[in-house]
């Protein structure tokens, strides 16, 4: 990873000396998706070109994906500068900061959410990891997809399912046992039934390849929380007027995600119908229990590395009614 980086952080110097003559602002944005993810699009592209578009071009970025730095350690390159800019997932930097994964249980309200002042906390907590935060984008659309059905008590007991360390509460509330797997051996995973579930985004998952693998799926009605950081140093760095565009165009990108992804999961709904998936519905005892285990177990691994700041964070969503039922 070290070597990776000095190669790269040398090709980005002449890089940078490239941009000073065509923008003010050159930015170099890595992003944790490649495009079979429609978020990369959706929430990173579109923030990129947004940029370009309200500065008249004073602002020029280059955007990397996965393909240059893995969304594991995509943290510690922003951090130091290599690139300015990230935009990710919270839940693949949780070794450095687990706070975000409250806000999986509110409901995607941006401006109610930039009203309670949940934005300060989280400023706060990331800054003082060296970076600061541009945007909290607020997706939504988590479904677990199945290879089998239900158990007989209606849930996930005895299935296998894949799951990230902040979900593992949500998929044992149901009874499933929660298992770690990286993206690329999740689906020989499913395929071969050494998993019988997946917990993934909606948006995107026939090109993930879901539909070749599992044939149910339901919706876990849980917030994806994005997040947008820039290097310290970078931003410090920036007049008032270039500051104004990122912020401003943070807001636009923060106030059409929520209405970006209601179009995005009916549009996948429509292509899992077509390939042949079914859209299932827990029982009420069993989804009264997932959702009461997203609200105690984000919330838990929100306050894992950051107790003091989720208690923030918590009582400025509750306190704005953003926290789901």
């Amino acid at each position: 990873m070290k070597q990776q980086i000095t190669t790269l952080l040398a090709t980005c110097v002449i890089t940078v000396s490239a941009f000073a003559a065509s923008a003010e602002t050159s930015v170099r944005m890595l992003k944790t998706w490649d495009d079979r993810y429609a978020g990369s699009s959706a929430i990173c592209d579109r923030y990129a070109e947004m940029l370009e578009e309200a500065s008249g071009g004073e602002i020029s970025v280059q955007m990397f994906g996965p393909e240059t730095i893995p969304p594991l350690d995509q943290l510690e390159p922003v951090q130091n500068g290599l690139f300015q800019v990230l935009c990710t997932y919270p839940g693949f930097h949780t070794g450095a900061i687990t706070l975000l994964t409250g806000l999986e249980s509110i409901r995607p309200e941006a401006e109610a959410f930039r009203d309670s002042g949940a934005r300060d906390v989280i400023d706060e907590a990331y800054g003082a990891l060296g970076v600061q935060t541009l945007s909290v984008p607020l997706a939504h659309g988590y479904w677990i997809y199945l290879n089998r059905d239900l158990s007989d008590q209606g849930d996930l007991t005895g299935l296998q399912v894949r799951a990230l360390p902040p979900q593992h509460p949500y998929v044992a509330s149901l009874g499933g046992t929660p298992v770690v797997l990286p993206p690329a051996e999740m689906f020989s995973a499913l395929e071969r039934g050494v998993v019988e579930g997946a917990y993934f985004p909606a948006a995107g998952a026939t090109g993930y390849g879901f539909a070749e693998v599992t044939k149910l799926y339901f919706d876990t009605k849980t917030t994806s929380p994005h997040i947008i950081l820039a290097n310290q140093s970078f931003w410090d760095g920036l007049d008032d007027a270039t500051r104004e565009v990122f912020e401003s165009q943070a807001i636009v990108l923060e106030d059409e995600t929520p209405g970006v992804y209601d179009r995005l999961n009916a549009e996948e709904a429509e292509k899992m119908a077509a390939a042949g998936m079914e859209l299932i519905e827990l029982s009420d005892e069993a989804a009264g229990r997932l959702a009461a285990a997203v609200v105690s177990g984000s919330w838990a691994f929100a306050g894992s590395r950051n107790p003091d700041e989720a208690a923030r964070m918590r009582e400025a969503v509750e306190n704005a009614g953003l926290l789901r039922e």
